[in-house]
């Protein structure tokens, strides 16, 4: 646990009149920057990203009680403003990229990161913004300078950051980084599906989304387990073979559903299967980047093989030295360029700027491809207390990096359920399929490993020869074979339709929508 104090002169405000309207954000003390402008155009949109980034941190499907909660972080540079939040659990982190020719600057900008007081009711206010009206945005260490009844003064907020909550703010600033899948789609092929979602829910699993891409065809979303279709028009792909990229965790996309109707284009980033998913929903000269862990309620380090995926390894000092210079100066930069710039090879340049990512002090901009100047926290906790060492983990990482994991067979165990569910054409009675995963191989000198994962993502059942695992059996969770053999056997999972229409006896007509022959009813 991490304690940290932030220091307010006085609480956010919005202040407006039949004229004009001035948001304030009230930034930390201890970490000043400055950026006055007039909204110069586009309000509306600014107004719904904001209100959406609110969502994040304050909507009922993430806001938890006890639950975790940092004030956004805003990054102020000369070509870009960058505000960020991370949900209270974990599962979903939001940025706003604002180009700041969407403003009238005033006076001078100083530039940095810092935190902003940014409460409910500062939320609730946003949606006072109006086109008709003109708008100022202060972000300033000052503090609100209009009088407002019942503002208060000064104030430091003391906020208890869990380790695991700061190394997920970490951990996801790799995943966006990491290679994967883009395709750009119409937002209104998006919205179709999150809009079938909104009106139909499933009370079973599978809940997965898939991503198809058909060899000739375009791109396509398959929603589970109905195996509705919605078809991306116009997204092609280099796919020569049928490619399947199932993500979960599909319920929390209705947070950018506002701004769908509203958006130029939606750039979508896979990263791979079970793994994090990015939409970057471009708004004009605003760009909301929405990213969403494997499950809702996930952590980002909770997928299997996430953070195996993700070096941990020793980095030379003095290029680490080098970047971080360069970028405290230049505030972005291009990792190829850089590397032909320091005459050093590109996976050494990415591999130090990844180290810096996890380091919290510097955040990858997925819209210019670009690593930009962050600094997290005023203070990061020390890396081996963040990343704490598991031989485990480093030794598989080994196994993967060194092609030493072989997957002998892969094979989907199925249990079949006849359900009844609702859709908005009425109701369906289709065949529900239940996969467990069976997975054989071998790992290092190990030649016969075994694993069984359920279709979540847990593990149930393995065993292996070596001596950890008949010491302590999975008492202690999996030896570094197994958790080698998960993080293949993911590369090599060929994802199938999650139900089939199901086959009623002759004579009973529609009577599977009271419920199937083993008394499962959906309603």
């Amino acid at each position: 646990m991490i304690s940290l104090v932030l220091d307010y002169a006085t609480p956010s405000a919005l202040s407006s009149t039949r004229e004009r309207a001035d948001l304030s954000l009230t930034s930390d003390r201890r970490r000043p920057v400055r950026f006055h402008g007039r909204v110069a155009g586009e309000i509306f949109l600014f107004r719904l990203a904001l209100r959406t980034l609110g969502e994040v941190i304050w909507s009922s499907d993430v806001w938890r009680e006890s639950g975790t909660f940092l004030d956004p972080v805003i990054t102020v540079h000369p070509d870009r403003i960058i505000f960020e939040a991370f949900s209270q659990d974990q599962s979903t982190y939001a940025q706003v990229l604002v180009d700041p020719s969407l403003f009238e600057v005033e006076g001078e900008v100083s530039c940095g990161t810092t935190n902003v007081d940014f409460t409910s009711w500062l939320w609730a206010a946003l949606a006072e913004l109006r086109s008709h009206r003109e708008t100022w945005i202060r972000i300033d260490a000052g503090g609100f300078e209009v009088a407002t009844s019942g503002s208060g003064g000064r104030f430091e907020q003391k906020v208890e950051l869990p380790i695991p909550w700061i190394r997920g703010f970490l951990q996801l600033m790799g995943a966006m980084a990491m290679p994967g899948t883009s395709l750009q789609v119409r937002p209104v092929d998006l919205l179709s599906a999150i809009r079938f979602l909104r009106y139909t829910k499933a009370k079973m699993s599978p809940r997965a989304l898939r991503y198809e891409f058909p060899p000739g065809e375009d791109a396509r979303i398959v929603l589970e387990p109905w195996e509705h279709v919605v078809k991306l028009r116009g997204v092609s792909h280099h796919y020569e073979e049928h490619k399947v990229i199932r993500t979960w965790g599909r319920r929390r996309l209705r947070l950018i559903e506002p701004l769908l109707p509203f958006a130029d284009a939606v750039k979508v980033y896979l990263k791979g299967r079970a793994l994090p998913s990015f939409y970057a929903v471009k708004l004009g000269s605003i760009t909301f980047i929405l990213g969403l862990s494997s499950w809702s309620g996930a952590q980002w380090t909770e997928t299997a093989g996430f953070d195996l995926l993700i070096s941990d390894g020793e980095i030379d000092g003095g290029l680490l030295q080098s970047l971080t210079e360069k970028l405290a100066s230049s505030y972005a930069i291009d990792a190829r360029r850089e590397a032909e710039s320091l005459g050093t090879g590109i996976e050494e340049v990415t591999a130090a700027l990844a180290a810096l990512c996890r380091q919290g002090r510097v955040v990858y901009d997925l819209e210019n491809r670009q690593y930009r100047y962050r600094e997290l926290l005023d203070s990061i906790p020390p890396h081996h207390e963040i990343f704490p060492p598991d031989e485990r983990k480093e030794n598989a990482r080994v196994l993967l990096r060194e092609h030493r994991v072989t997957v002998a067979s892969c094979t989907p165990r199925e249990t079949r359920k006849v359900r009844t569910m609702d859709t908005p054409a009425g109701k369906v009675t289709r065949e529900i399929l239940y996969r467990d995963w069976h997975i054989m191989g071998s790992a290092g000198g190990e030649k016969e490993v075994e694993v069984v994962q359920n279709d979540a993502g847990s593990l149930i059942f393995g065993t292996c020869g070596c001596r950890f695992f008949q010491d302590n059996l999975l008492n202690r969770g999996p030896c570094e074979h197994m958790l080698a053999l998960l993080a293949e056997g993911e590369k090599v999972k060929k994802d199938r339709p999650a139900s089939v229409e199901a086959a009623l006896p002759q004579g009973e007509g529609n009577k599977g929508e009271k419920g199937d022959n083993s008394g499962n009813v959906e309603e």
